[in-house]
């Protein structure tokens, strides 16, 4: 019974929402659709495709948003700039791989460093390459998971990830409270410190960055180059400064095995294998911080709209380069040439090398820049995770107050719940938050390597010699998630399965909300939503 209207005035609306939303909610999303259709081309038409060799349109939906996004591309997210970004992503810099040195020793730590972008950053880049390029999408690793598994597994994936995020956003203040400890304050020692203190300190720090990024600031394009420069800078002098001063025999030095003890206590945490060791090496914290320091360029994936694909290849693989090259030379030049020994290395050392190899001056340049580097990482990663959740609700995936947005445009009840997950983890050790971290960021990209495997390897069109290649690339990569499985403490397992449960009531409350309000009485309306509570 729809009411014809003059075919001039008939016009099909640019974003069908039969073809990328579930059944109920297209009114849920008006307001959406329609700034979609004034912000996309009118003379774009969208048709659904047929995509029986694995290959996904280059327009493609997002689909933790619901939104339809632009072909158009960004002229300023050059190939150097996106691998700029990409590099605060997965590094940011060399601050925090003194556990290692402390945990394996400078032979052993090198020889990690110079591998793992071989070992895990390869694997990683080129499966987000090929992923992205096939299934261009902002959700990235929640839309090729969705078209190996099903949404279900999108969505945990998804919120994996985020909580991936929001952990390794605690380590950041930790981090950085770290360095300007070892660097201005080393009288004070961790035992004689008050632990209250400490925690205010690091909330004070916390609520700062979150303000801050409440009002809606984002480091990304020309800030990100900038903030790399600057923050990159002492390192590139102490490598000038000090390779005159290198012993290149200190680089051969074997862990000891005396060091029992870690800052972290991490040693000390019960688990499967909670004292592996293996010449000297304790497992634990060496893998944890090989791992941490290396993983995330699976983010690039979220730019695949944006960019052209020999952008995107440019990006992904400059990060890769700028990425090794921040670890290892500036490692080589602080073991080569200072004379701290295996059992001093602890977060903030780095600035303890820069001062004895050029001076007081650079020993305080590197806090300063370690400063600018781990906040700018957080500020990026907490704008991040936030508009994922209020992505995610925006499609009817989570409560729908998680859509609300500030005046700011920032997505407000996503931001304190971010925050509320930082604070519970701001009291623990930084070689524990990173353990946590890598744990959950580990069971997502597990599945996003079984994605690539099932969309490229068993369904791909590519040939049997290319097929074969990938398996040999997966099996690094997968033995290192299940390294890192099993060196978890208990505790980590708990804290797993616990944000595991909680993330999947967190997916599905919408649908239990909407059965107690049928339950209740409440008013439902066509679409199956609730109109009488926040929830639905």
């Amino acid at each position: 019974n729809r009411k014809k209207t003059p075919r001039k005035e008939q016009k099909k609306p640019l974003i069908q929402p039969a073809l990328y939303e579930e059944d109920g909610d297209v009114d849920n999303h008006a307001t959406m659709w329609s700034s979609a259709r004034s912000i996309l081309d009118e003379s774009t038409q969208p048709t659904a495709v047929a995509n029986p060799s694995g290959v996904g349109p280059r327009d493609e939906a997002d689909v933790a948003t619901g939104v339809k996004r632009s072909s158009r591309i960004d002229s300023s997210l050059t190939g150097f700039v996106l691998a700029v970004i990409l590099f605060f992503n997965a590094a940011g810099g060399p601050f925090g791989v003194e556990p290692s040195l402390k945990a394996a020793g400078n032979l052993y730590t090198i020889i990690g460093f110079a591998a793992m972008p071989f070992l895990w950053a390869l694997p990683e880049a080129v499966m987000t390459y090929e992923l992205s390029s096939l299934y261009p999408c902002a959700s990235a690793g929640v839309r090729w998971t969705e078209e190996a598994f099903g949404e279900s597994w999108g969505l945990l994936v998804g919120y994996l990830g985020w909580i991936s995020g929001v952990t390794n956003n605690a380590s950041y203040p930790v981090l950085f409270l770290s360095y300007v400890h070892t660097q201005f304050f080393p009288h004070i020692s961790d035992t004689d410190s008050n632990a209250f203190l400490h925690y205010g300190i690091l909330v004070g720090i916390t609520v700062v960055l979150v303000c801050v990024n409440y009002r809606g600031l984002h480091v990304v394009g020309k800030a990100s180059v900038l903030i790399f420069f600057v923050s990159m800078a002492p390192f590139v002098l102490m490598v000038i400064i000090g390779t005159p001063k290198v012993d290149p025999s200190k680089w051969l030095q074997t862990p000891t095995g005396e060091v029992k003890v870690f800052d972290d206590d991490s040693l000390n945490q019960k688990g499967w294998f909670p004292e592996a060791t293996f010449a000297g090496i304790a497992f634990r914290p060496f893998i944890n911080n090989l791992y941490w320091n290396f993983n995330g360029f699976d983010q690039g994936g979220n730019y695949s709209t944006t960019v052209t694909q020999k952008t995107l290849r440019t990006g992904i693989g400059g990060s890769l380069l700028l990425v090794s090259s921040a670890y290892l030379l500036p490692i080589l030049i602080a073991t080569g040439a200072t004379d701290i020994e295996q059992s001093e290395w602890k977060e903030g050392s780095f600035a303890t090398a820069g001062t004895e190899i050029g001076g007081r001056w650079l020993g305080n340049w590197i806090v300063v820049s370690s400063g600018i580097s781990l906040l700018a990482q957080f500020f990026c990663a907490m704008s991040s995770d936030s508009m994922q959740i209020q992505g995610m609700a925006d499609r009817g995936q989570l409560p729908s107050f998680f859509r609300h947005q500030s005046q700011h445009d920032t997505p407000t009840y996503a931001i304190l719940l971010g925050l509320l997950v930082i604070l519970v983890l701001l009291p623990l050790p930084f070689g524990i938050i990173i353990e946590l971290s890598n744990f959950s960021f580990c069971l997502s990209v597990i599945v996003e390597f079984l994605a690539f495997a099932q969309l490229r390897i068993r369904k791909g069109d590519c040939t049997q010699l290319r097929k074969a290649l990938y398996v040999i690339l997966l099996v690094a990569p997968m033995l290192f998630n299940i390294a890192v499985l099993l060196l978890a403490s208990y505790a980590t397992y708990i804290f797993g399965a616990c944000m595991t449960v909680f993330g999947i009531l967190l997916i599905n409350a919408k649908r239990l909300n909407l059965a107690f309000c049928s339950i209740c009485g409440w008013g439902v309306d066509r679409d199956g939503g609730c109109d009488s509570c926040c929830l639905c």
